[in-house]
C-alpha cells in the first residue's frame, strides 16, 4: 500500500478488501486506517479510487477520526466521482 509504484499501490488497496475482510475485526480496522492514510495522501487518481473503494468496502471497520484524514485529499486534482466516495465513506 506504501509503495512508491502507482499500480502497486492500486493492487493492493483491490486485494485488501480480500483478506481484510476474512481476517476479523482487528485487521479490518487496521487494514481500513492504514487506506484512509494512504488515500489521504494519494496523488495517483487511479489508485485513489481503489483506496476509498476498498474503504467503502471495509467501512465498518474505519474509526471515524481516522476517516477525518479523507478530508485532507484534494480533490480538485482527481475526478469529481471521488467526491462521492469520499462523501458516501464519511456519511457511514
Amino acid at each position: 500500500m506504501t509503495s512508491q509504484d502507482a499500480a502497486r499501490r492500486e493492487a493492493a488497496a483491490d486485494s485488501s478488501t480480500d483478506w481484510a475482510s476474512d481476517c476479523g475485526p482487528g485487521a479490518g480496522k487496521l487494514v481500513a486506517g492504514v487506506l484512509a492514510i494512504c488515500a489521504s495522501q494519494e496523488s495517483n487518481s487511479s489508485a485513489l479510487e481503489a483506496q476509498l473503494n476498498a474503504l467503502l468496502q471495509l467501512a465498518e471497520f474505519l474509526d471515524p477520526d481516522i476517516a477525518q484524514h479523507l478530508n485532507d485529499i484534494d480533490t480538485d486534482s482527481h475526478p469529481e466521482i471521488l467526491r462521492d466516495y469520499i462523501s458516501d465513506i464519511l456519511s457511514t
